[in-house]
């Protein structure tokens, strides 16, 4: 299975540098899932990369902040607030990143799909199309 994940530029902006390597989450996917496509919220409003999953965590607060500390993206008062009222705390951890040469909005993968709160599922021959594309690896 195929995600795509809205997220704030700032984020994306450190998973295709390489910087960050766990996306954090209070909820995951299904486990069958193996990429994400990444769509870069406003201002960008594009797909501009895709990973490989490596795993997905899922932890008490105080437990996944110590794995994921130093390759989140955040710091650590943030990252409370985030999870604030919450028991357990989920990350996706990348394996593989890919960023698209030309970025593109979310109609080029369906003309009738629009960008998911949360995120949504991608079909794989969707996916396989979207691969076809240029990118380069991060």
């Amino acid at each position: 299975m195929i995600a795509l994940y809205p997220i704030k530029p700032i984020y994306t902006d450190k998973i295709l540098s390489g910087d960050k390597k766990y996306e954090l989450r209070k909820r995951l996917p299904d486990a069958e899932t193996k990429y994400i496509l990444i769509y870069s919220t406003s201002p960008v409003g594009k797909v501009v990369g895709y990973a490989q999953i490596r795993a997905f965590h899922k932890r008490s607060v105080d437990s996944l902040w110590q794995l994921v500390s130093g390759l989140s993206g955040i710091d650590e008062k943030s990252y409370l607030e985030y999870f604030n009222n919450s028991d357990e705390a989920c990350a996706i951890e990348f394996d593989c990143v890919y960023k698209f040469a030309r970025p593109f909005s979310v109609k080029e993968i369906r003309s009738t799909m629009s960008v998911p709160q949360s995120f949504c599922y991608v079909s794989q021959h969707d996916f396989s199309r979207i691969r076809r594309r240029k990118s380069t690896s991060v």
